[in-house]
């Protein structure tokens, strides 16, 4: 009887034993409803990553929208289901990616491919600056990851990524439109605004010592004066990227100094050589009617082109109507119209702007008519768009670039003419009164393959005056014409001194009027309700400056401006005591206010984290802990039955 019993419990033991080996071994066993090894599944791969702008052969270019493909191609034996692609980049001298964007995909059939296309914008600098180029062009890296989310099962999960990053190389395409043009003038007065070429005509100037002299015949009313008075000189194919053209203009054998120089560069080869507009103030050069003959000289440096000179000048008339005039200049070369020897830019990307702000004291007169004047270099044929507060004012608008050309008659204010049989001066004049807004007016100069350079803008507003308006105000006078500086001293537009003497300005003006004088556009003294005044520095340092003083009646708001050319040059000594000498505190050593340029930050590609292939090796759905199946029931099953057999025996022995 002892030894039945020990026998069973024996028995009990190893088939309990058994079957916990059993059960173990069932818990690394696959669900029968989960494991099917043999179940086809999906691969995605990266086979191609295709960086361009517009055409896939042409690279991208800084600030611009550009384009890049992404090839997706499923390698596996069934069908993805919706999934998610991610895109990359870094330049070459960083180290982690920036995440440009990530796009859905609905579904992709085995051995199948598919592409998606991202945009891209990289930001980085122009060319040129200061009359000098600098290669700007970055390489970059780009990678792309499919199933980036994980949302498939795939058969291999660890070739979702591009085996090896794609290199491009980014570049500054100058001829997009980058260059607004300057807001240099704005003003009110009776009188009108003048552009022209005289007898003006494209030519090269290949030598140094070569001229080319262009005549001008400005003709104003008797009693007119000139307000404003600037010369462009319209460049091209200055053959030395590395500078800008050197040269000397003159106004009847007076050489006059440059005021402002704008210039713009195309930035990759070929051609790639500077355009621009030198500008010159001439006002205290040009009397009044009379013929005119500017000499443009070649001084030095490498050869050059230019078009014919433009004259933009502002005359007061008090017999003409009251005008405000805004006046702008620069120079932006331009190539859209997707042409190839542009970069495939788009109208879109052509488009240069300019500004005609709302002033800070509004004339509250009726207004007539307004009238808007713009100028292209080389601006020729029908491949050419203008815009007048997102208006649309005609396509092919210039004219004058191989024939002269004027408007039929003066446009309320503005007057614009082309002289010379080949100007290469495109011009043209609209009337914008039903499209005026209160502030802010915008002018747009777009190219769609012209190839043209926009460098001025001009808008006149001609107002309404009630005649009789009473004109005479308890305690002041008031007056309906505009202030006229009478005198000046010095009578010379240019003067010099040397370092530390003192100087003196004076004018005197036909009416009572507020006074500001300014160095170099900062105000530096007032004088209130004068008809003449003062200003004396005693500070000159070593420089050039422009001292304007504006006469400005507080009542109509009219003004009128006389300005000098001030030249301080070095103190002469015949021995020098000390070099050691420091500025004492609080010691002045400019004639105005310090006026510092703070350089503006340069945006940048900011690097982020992008998802590694690590985070790839994480679990799929689908492929979660596994659980035991049947295995347990059956083992269960196997420890009654043995039980019940041993129970069975055990009753036939006790028989």
């Amino acid at each position: 009887m002892e030894r039945t019993g020990i026998a069973t419990v024996t028995v009990v033991v190893i088939v309990f034993a058994l079957s916990c080996l059993l059960l173990l071994l069932s818990l690394n066993m696959p669900a029968p409803a989960l494991a099917q090894e043999d179940k086809p599944k999906p691969d995605l791969i990266i086979t191609e990553i295709n960086a361009y702008h517009y055409d896939t052969s042409c690279s991208p270019w800084f600030n611009l929208e550009n384009e890049v493909d992404v090839t997706v191609e499923n390698i596996g034996d069934a069908e993805a289901e919706a999934f998610y692609v991610n895109l990359s980049v870094k330049a070459a001298d960083e180290e982690e990616y920036e995440l440009i964007g990530k796009l859905f995909v609905s579904s992709l059939d085995s051995e199948s491919s598919g592409i998606k296309t991202f945009e891209w914008t990289p930001i980085w600098k122009d060319c040129f600056e200061d009359c000098a180029f600098t290669d700007t062009s970055k390489d970059y890296e780009l990678k792309a990851v499919a199933d980036c989310d994980d949302n498939v099962n795939e058969s291999d999960e660890t070739n979702n990524e591009i085996e090896e990053p794609e290199e491009v190389t980014v570049c500054y395409n100058g001829y997009m439109a980058d260059e607004p043009l300057d807001n240099i003038a704005h003003g009110t007065l009776h009188g009108g605004l003048i552009f022209t070429t005289g007898d003006g005509e494209y030519g090269g100037l290949y030598s140094v010592g070569d001229i080319m002299d262009t005549t001008y015949e400005i003709t104003l009313s008797a009693g007119a004066s000139v307000k404003l008075a600037r010369l462009n000189v319209y460049y091209t194919w200055h053959k030395d990227k590395e500078s800008c053209p050197e040269m000397e203009v003159s106004i009847d054998g007076t050489v006059v100094p440059l005021d402002e120089s704008y210039n713009d560069i195309k930035c990759w080869e070929p051609w790639n050589l500077p355009w621009g507009n030198y500008v010159y103030d001439i006002k205290d050069y040009i009397a009044g009617s009379g013929t005119y003959t500017i000499t443009v000289e070649r001084t030095g440096g490498s050869s050059f082109c230019i078009a014919a000179p433009g004259i933009v000048l502002v005359y007061g008339d008090n017999d003409a109507p009251m005008i405000e005039y805004w006046i702008t200049e620069g120079a932006d070369v331009l190539m859209g119209g997707r042409r190839a020897d542009g970069g495939y830019l788009a109208l879109e990307e052509c488009l240069n702007t300019a500004t005609f702000p709302e002033p800070e004291e509004p004339v509250d007169l009726e207004v007539e008519k307004a009238t808007l004047g713009v100028v292209a270099l080389w601006g020729e044929d029908d491949k050419n768009v203008l815009y007048f507060n997102n208006e649309e004012l005609g396509e092919g608008v210039y004219c004058g670039y191989h024939d002269p050309y004027s408007s039929d008659e003066e446009i309320k204010g503005i007057s614009m003419s082309i002289g010379g049989s080949e100007a290469q001066v495109g011009i043209a004049a609209f009337d914008v009164t039903r499209y005026l807004e209160d502030y802010d007016n915008e002018v747009i100069q777009g190219d769609d393959g012209d190839n043209m350079m926009p460098a001025n803008a001009f808008l006149v507003i001609t107002y309404e005056e009630d005649e009789n308006e009473e004109e005479e105000k308890e305690g002041s006078e008031v007056t309906s014409v505009s202030p006229n500086i009478t005198a000046w001293n010095p009578v010379d537009a240019v003067v010099n001194n040397t370092e530390g003497e003192s100087r003196t300005f004076t004018i005197s003006v036909n009416q009572t009027v507020d006074i500001s004088w300014q160095i170099n556009g900062t105000e530096v003294q007032t004088n209130e309700s004068v008809t003449e005044a003062a200003y004396t520095n005693t500070s000159a340092a070593v420089g050039t400056w422009n001292v304007s003083a504006i006469a400005t009646n507080t009542t109509t708001g009219l003004s009128d401006m006389h300005t000098w050319i001030w030249t301080v040059t070095p103190e002469l000594t015949a021995v020098i005591s000390d070099l050691n000498t420091e500025v004492e505190e609080g010691q002045e050593n400019t004639p105005a206010e310090n006026i510092t340029t703070t350089p503006t930050s340069t945006p940048a590609i900011t690097p982020t984290f992008t998802p590694t292939m690590e985070e790839k090796q994480k679990q799929k759905p689908g492929a979660e802990a596994l659980v035991p199946g049947f295995e347990l029931a059956i083992s269960l099953l196997i420890v009654i039955a043995v039980a019940y057999l041993i129970r069975v025996r055990k009753r036939g022995g006790v028989e």
